[in-house]
């Protein structure tokens, strides 16, 4: 497992099989962008990522596309030029560049992977809006399938809702307290 950390919070997550390749080459994507270890660089590293080439599998999208929406509250600014930047680079994940990290210097990635940023077009604002509608859509999906899912339910269907929470117990204490009958 490893620690996924946002703020005070601490979940341990599984190391999915597609994680493991990755890795590597994601903390030499911090080293090339420049973009420290830290939440901040992660919402840049993410977005640098999804513009110069995503890792190709499913499960790192979903794992990643949140930090886009987080990172815009962050920083809008530098949201962009991270994007922006990773339109003008190439990442690691690409086919030609996916043995380089093992074997090329940082300077030689560096060199390999560094394309020339150009000003922005119209074809950069569509990605960037898509890849923010993207991220927004994971957020959402999952909540509003549970409140279909509670708004749905036959009369009495929220309070088994709240009681086959993991948080039951606590959650019925709470609504105890303010009246509503558990």
């Amino acid at each position: 497992t490893w620690p996924f950390t946002i703020g005070p919070v601490t979940i341990p997550m599984p190391n999915f099989s597609w994680r493991r390749p990755a890795i590597q080459r994601h903390d030499v994507h911090h080293m090339l962008t420049g973009y420290p270890f830290t939440l901040r660089g992660e919402f840049q590293v993410a977005i640098w990522e999804f513009a110069a080439g995503r890792y190709p599998h499913w499960g790192a999208t979903l794992l990643l596309l949140p930090l886009v929406v987080m990172g815009l509250f962050w920083s809008p600014a530098a949201i962009w030029r991270a994007f922006m930047k990773g339109r003008g680079g190439l990442s690691l994940y690409r086919p030609e560049l996916r043995d380089a990290a093992g074997r090329l210097s940082l300077d030689a990635l560096m060199e390999r992977t560094r394309v020339e940023v150009q000003r922005h077009r119209a074809a950069d604002v569509a990605a960037f809006a898509w890849l923010i509608l993207e991220s927004a859509a994971v957020i959402v999906a999952p909540i509003a399938a549970i409140a279909i899912a509670v708004l749905a339910s036959p009369a009495g269907g929220i309070r088994r809702f709240v009681a086959q929470l993991p948080l039951a117990f606590s959650l019925r204490q709470c609504l105890r307290r303010s009246g509503y009958p558990c």
